[in-house]
């Protein structure tokens, strides 16, 4: 059975007006995102024991993110621990609970780092195990958690504070 020519001239119409409305949205989510670049960088979400941490503690202090319109950048000053802990609330958490890192975008790469407030201040690079788990330190202490992650778009460095309590 052939279709008349007129119907196929509406489902060619139809189809161009359907990809002309989702290449307009595409543009006008990219103008929106440039205003407010900060928001449009992905989300991480820090779980210990199993729950999420307070969105308080954990924050993305730095980003290079590429829009169509080009890359926006937001650079932090050197690690001062005082500006982070001006900008993060430390969870406070018992030690050697298991933590992990869930991404709201899929991530080419991740390295972690830890420092302890109360040490030299340097971060240490930490290997999670295959689960994609990490452990809270064992001493008690605050420690500022360096989290720098790549995506297709991006990369973002996040940091995140504990407070380690000793069980009682």
């Amino acid at each position: 059975m052939k279709l008349p020519q007129t119907i196929w001239k509406k489902l060619m119409l139809g189809g161009m007006l359907i990809l002309l409305a989702a290449a307009v949205s595409l543009l006008i989510k990219e103008a929106l995102d440039t205003k407010a670049p900060a928001s449009a960088v992905p989300t991480l979400t820090v779980e210990c024991n199993g729950a999420p941490l307070s969105s308080d503690c954990v924050f993305p202090a730095a980003y290079e993110w590429n829009f169509l319109t080009g890359p926006e950048r937001q650079t932090m000053p050197n690690y001062i621990p005082e500006v982070i802990l001006d900008q993060a609330i430390p969870a406070s958490v018992l030690p050697q609970l298991p933590l992990r890192f869930l991404f709201s975008q899929d991530t080419i790469s991740v390295s972690i780092s830890r420092s302890a407030l109360q040490g030299s201040g340097d971060f240490i690079a930490l290997q999670p195990d295959r689960e994609g788990r990490l452990f809270t330190p064992t001493e008690a202490g605050q420690y500022i958690y360096k989290i720098e992650a790549s995506f297709n778009r991006g990369s973002v460095v996040y940091y995140f504070v504990i407070n380690v309590t000793q069980m009682y």
